[in-house]
Parts: structure tokens; sequence; C-alpha cells
């Protein structure tokens, strides 16, 4: 036997022992199992953020249509067994936004509707009925907090019904859409559980 075969022995091809590979595996799965439920978590919360955005968009235009035709235009929530789904619709009878006007045909509706969960899975129009609201609310299971109705109505000068929409993810990722009456001022907050508050996103 040459010299430093000895040495060579154990090692494979690319100059690592078999020892040294099984320890590189360990600390990969270690690694691995660390990360997951970090991933898992970061990518929860994003499907919640990216529902929150999709709402925000509707409401966005939903103010834009009041503004520039005039007329109320409101964003529509509704039931949908064990979810909701949202439209906006447009007055089209100058006597406000109503449901049986809805129904009817006469305030007609402009885009919509779309299923929350269908737009982005493993995320409904829900609230942790354990928390308070964004304003130190009491807590409440209504997820929509537009009126009775469960519209968002926007005037033509750009104000709008005051109130909030809760979206949660499947994993509990919390958040909230928030418009301002008199200014009709949009905001989306999420709950931080460990400070057990809400904050801007």
């Amino acid at each position: 036997m040459r010299a430093g075969d000895g040495a060579r022995q154990g090692r494979s091809d690319s100059g690592f022992s078999v020892i040294e590979l099984l320890a590189a595996l360990v600390i990969v799965a270690t690694l691995t199992a660390i990360g997951a439920p970090v991933a898992a978590s970061v990518t929860d919360t994003s499907r919640a953020r990216h529902a929150a955005a999709f709402v925000s968009s509707r409401f966005r235009l939903a103010r834009q249509e009041a503004l520039g035709r005039g007329v109320n235009v409101g964003v529509v929530f509704d039931r949908q067994g064990a979810g909701w789904s949202v439209r906006v619709c447009r007055d089209g009878n100058r006597n406000g936004i109503r449901r049986a006007d809805i129904g009817s045909g006469a305030d007609p509706c402009v885009d919509g509707p779309y299923a929350i969960g269908d737009v982005v899975p493993h995320v409904n129009v829900a609230v942790d009925a354990t928390i308070k609201g964004p304003s130190g609310e009491a807590p409440n299971a209504d997820p929509v907090r537009f009126g009775a109705s469960d519209i968002a109505s926007f005037s033509p000068l750009g104000s709008c019904t005051a109130g909030s929409l809760f979206l949660r993810s499947a994993g509990g990722a919390q958040f909230a859409v928030r418009i301002a009456g008199v200014t009709g001022r949009l905001r989306v907050l999420r709950y931080d559980s460990p400070k057990a508050g809400w904050k801007d996103e």
C-alpha cells in the first residue's frame, strides 16, 4: 500500500468523507425544519395582505366612479354560504345604493361579484371575535361593519360610509381595511398578536 492510501480511505471522489457528508445533511435538514414554519407563516400573511389589497382596489374603484360620474357608488358585500363576495354597484335612479334596487337592476353593478376565497385561496372575510377593533372597539364577531346593509357607499364628493372589513387567513393572519367617513381615506391594518394591537401596513 502506498503512503497516503489509508488517509484517503472512506473519502468520496469529491474529497469528502462519509462522516462529513452526513454532518452536512444533518445541518441542511435542521435548517429546513427551522425555516419551513417561518416560510409557511410568511406565505400565510402574504395571502391575507393580497386579499386586503384586492378589497382596497374595489374601494378605490368605487370612489373614482363616484367622483367621475357624480353619483353614489357602493362596494357591496354579500354572504355566500361560509364565504363572502364583493361587487361594485352604481346608483342608477338617484336615490342611493339600495339592495332592492340592485336586485331589480335599477342600481347596476359595474364590477364583480368576486368571491374573496376564490380570488385569494385560504383567506376569508372573517374576524377573531376575541380581539378589539382598530379604534379600540369592543370585540365583535361581525367581519363586515358598514351598517346593516353591508354596503360602503361613496358620494360624488368622495365621502363614504365609515366602517371596516376584516380578512383572516387560514393560519390566523388578521387584516382590516378601514374607510373614514368624511374624507373617504383608506387604511389597511394588520393585527400584531404579540403586541395585541393593530398597526398600519
